[in-house]
């Protein structure tokens, strides 16, 4: 039979387990919450493509044609744009037909051919003692003189091809070629303009696989911010909200505004985010202190085409 004090016991013991044990569990809950809450200081700010590339020609002249418009999409290598080529292409012909000039090189083999068979007959010959010694050292001399020949028909076959080679090069570089894929933006040149050296660009693209969202935030409000640290972006234009992290922070404070500049890399596979677009910023709040300091704080606003911000 139990004891009235022995429960008494046992209860009061369970009742002080269960009173340490009760704030730890609800404050491991209390974070996780936090965890996935954002705060609600906001930050402004634009997005940018991954890359801005301006397409540009690799030699001079005049440009012929144009072959995308704004908005196209393009691939990596595919052409843009064409110089006039008149001269490559003349000079590519030439260069063919002096690559299938084989005159030469089969008359300097026949000949070759002529004299080794002199020369083996006269070796027969001298054998047998019917042919003079001198006859047969002048054979085989004609016989080197012929082999070398055809050697040097050899090398200008050759030579002929490696010609017709850079030629052909030449030619492809009057074409204007995408460097990677992405989207035109802008059309800097028209057929008939001189491209020079000093200003080679034919057309400018936007590399949009990838989107970047850049902010400028107080560096006093990003003490807990790291790379990889949580964060939500809300894109205005297509009343999107995306959860990312972090891509990178820049190593210096701007100290006219004292801001960090902060990147968020965004994917933008399906091509359904533009860049330029304006953008908000929020720390989720177990990320960074500046909600725990600051609970009873309002929204603030920093610009980023003007670091220093009002604040509201």
């Amino acid at each position: 039979m139990i004891c009235p004090n022995h429960i008494r016991i046992l209860l009061t013991a369970s009742v002080v387990a269960l009173a340490s044990f009760a704030p730890s569990v609800a404050f491991a809950q209390m974070q996780s919450v936090l965890d996935r809450t954002p705060s609600r200081v906001v930050y402004e700010g634009l997005t940018e493509p991954r890359h801005t590339i301006m397409v540009a020609a690799s030699e001079i002249g005049r440009l012929d044609s144009v072959s995308v418009k704004v908005g196209d999409q393009v691939v990596a290598g595919q052409v843009v744009a064409t110089l006039d080529e008149t001269l490559q292409q003349s000079a590519v012909r030439i260069a063919t037909m002096q690559s299938l000039m084989t005159g030469e090189r089969d008359a300097a083999m026949a000949e070759a051919e002529l004299h080794q068979s002199r020369v083996e007959n006269l070796r027969e010959l001298a054998k047998n003692g019917m042919a003079r010694p001198d006859e047969l050292a002048r054979a085989e001399m004609e016989l080197r003189v012929s082999l070398a020949r055809y050697a040097t028909a050899e090398e200008q076959f050759q030579l002929r091809q490696l010609e017709l080679q850079r030629y052909q090069i030449q030619l492809d570089r009057r074409k204007v070629r995408a460097s990677m894929s992405g989207v035109i933006s802008k059309i800097l040149r028209k057929p008939g303009e001189y491209v020079s050296p000093s200003d080679p660009s034919v057309v400018q693209l936007l590399v949009v696989d990838k989107l970047i969202a850049v902010f400028n935030v107080p560096v006093e409000e990003t003490p807990s911010v790291r790379v990889g640290s949580g964060a939500r972006i809300f894109l205005r234009s297509s009343s999107t909200t995306i959860d990312a992290t972090i891509t990178s922070i820049a190593p210096d404070i701007e100290g006219e505004s004292g801001t960090l500049q902060i990147r968020v890399e965004l994917d933008n596979a399906d091509g359904r985010l533009m860049a330029g677009d304006r953008c908000t910023l929020q720390f989720f709040m177990g990320g960074t202190s500046t909600a725990m300091r600051r609970p009873d704080s309002t929204l603030r606003m920093t610009n980023h085409a003007n670091p220093q911000g009002a604040q509201r």
